[in-house]
């Protein structure tokens, strides 16, 4: 355990901690690009150094596969080819998994797979060939789907979202009438050059939408107004500061 030794000494102490506490619930919270997938490693490696659990007892959970390619390297990295006896899959993997095992409580029996990058696009020319010629999404260059790639990204994002179609056309509308609201005094504000008497205008405008009735939005989604309340202030106070 060389490696973990000269690996675990380049955390931060509250890395250290996490690491270190291999025994019930663990929370966290960390932006990207700040070694989340070295420390689950780690803590992944702490586990199997400190304990008699085996590497096949070990379940990581992960977003997307490449995630899950990059955690079974990094571990590998540290503990060699029981890394690959560690179970490191997606959310989706694993419940289709699961279901695949215990087949007959899911679906009449019926095995189901999750869906690769090439039966996805499949899926989704079939669907766009069924639209109509004048249907935005319909729209070919080369003889390709313009937008089919685009679609598949939005999808992928919704359901790491974990929003349904409907949840995003309430969104949607809701937007919409926030900004149908609110353009006409941002537009003559922003139409002409940007001064100390326009960026003076911000304030009341960022008040006006902070004050707008809460839409009605699904869990954990923001509303545009908050962001827009923000941004205006955050703008406003920048202005002052630079003179």
């Amino acid at each position: 355990m060389e490696k973990f030794k000269t690996r675990y000494n380049k955390l931060n102490s509250a890395q250290k901690k996490a690491v270190d506490t291999i025994d019930g619930p663990l929370l966290v919270v960390a932006g990207p690009g700040t070694g989340k997938t070295e420390l689950l490693s780690m803590r992944a490696a702490n586990i199997l150094r400190a304990t008699d659990t085996l590497p096949e007892n070990i379940l990581c959970l992960t977003f997307t596969d490449s995630g899950a390619n990059a955690m079974r390297a990094r571990l590998a990295s540290i503990i060699g080819t029981d890394a690959y006896k560690v179970a490191i899959q997606t959310f989706h993997s694993f419940g289709t998994e699961i279901i695949n095992h215990h087949s007959e409580y899911f679906y009449r029996g019926a095995d189901f797979s999750p869906a690769d990058e090439v039966a996805t696009y499949s899926i989704l020319t079939d669907i766009f060939e069924e639209l109509d010629y004048n249907n935005p999404l319909a729209s070919k260059m080369n003889g390709d789907f313009t937008h089919l790639r685009d679609t598949a990204q939005v999808i992928s994002e919704l359901k790491q979202a974990g929003l349904s179609s409907s949840e995003l056309l309430q969104i949607i509308d809701s937007n919409e009438k926030l900004l149908d609201t609110i353009e006409p005094e941002l537009a003559a504000i922003f139409a002409n050059r940007i001064s100390k008497t326009t960026i003076a205008l911000l304030p009341p405008i960022a008040n006006k939408i902070a004050e707008l009735p809460a839409p009605q939005l699904p869990p954990a989604i923001a509303p545009l107004a908050d962001a827009l309340a923000l941004s205006m202030a955050r703008a406003f106070d920048e202005a002052v500061a630079s003179g």
